[in-house]
């Protein structure tokens, strides 16, 4: 569906205050909740409350037209609504961000849409859901692509795993080797 378990949402923005990206991609954006949450730490925070004068740059992907309201106009720079593996753009984001997106592919899908993250970014951040009984979500009021085709692990996406409980885990993959998280406690 298109939304997600809270729990990670502090932790996600804590990540990326540590991080403080000049750019990111927001991977299957749906209500926009952590682009708008970006936009609040990495902007609005710092006093740029005028869009003129926001200084990162915030996009997103969205699979689903319908998902998309007047709000993802404010906080976005842009939106592209396309499935994540045509996505055509070759930009290199500081961060790409993919949350609650990868379980939406089948077995070799999302490792296709992991891949082309990882070509993209700096910095990829993923949160998944970490139990089987995720697999048995289907479509979402009639949504087909809220469907969870795969049940993901820490240890089947790979990267750092930064959080993990019975629920939900992030995990994140350093692809220009920055070490830009090495020995910081993110998650407190």
């Amino acid at each position: 569906m298109p939304s997600s378990d809270p729990t990670t949402i502090p932790k996600v923005v804590s990540i990326i205050k540590t991080l403080m990206p000049r750019s990111i991609l927001d991977v299957g954006c749906a209500t926009g909740k952590y682009g708008l949450l970006f936009r609040e730490y990495l902007d609005i925070s710092y006093g740029r409350l005028d869009p003129a004068d926001w200084e990162i740059t915030i996009d997103a992907v969205e699979i689903d037209e319908s998902y998309l309201t007047p709000v993802h106009d404010y906080i976005y720079d842009n939106v592209w609504t396309t499935d994540w593996l045509y996505f055509s753009r070759t930009n290199v984001y500081d961060v790409i961000f993919m949350g609650d997106i990868l379980e939406h592919w089948p077995e070799g899908k999302w490792q296709r849409a992991l891949s082309k993250a990882k070509r993209l970014s700096k910095i990829v951040i993923v949160v998944c859901p970490n139990w089987q009984g995720s697999i048995t979500q289907g479509s979402f009021y009639g949504h087909e692509q809220e469907r969870h085709r795969v049940a993901l692990t820490p240890e089947i996406v790979g990267g750092r795993c930064l959080f993990a409980n019975s629920k939900q885990f992030i995990t994140v993959f350093d692809t220009y080797e920055l070490e830009l998280l090495e020995g910081k406690d993110v998650l407190l």
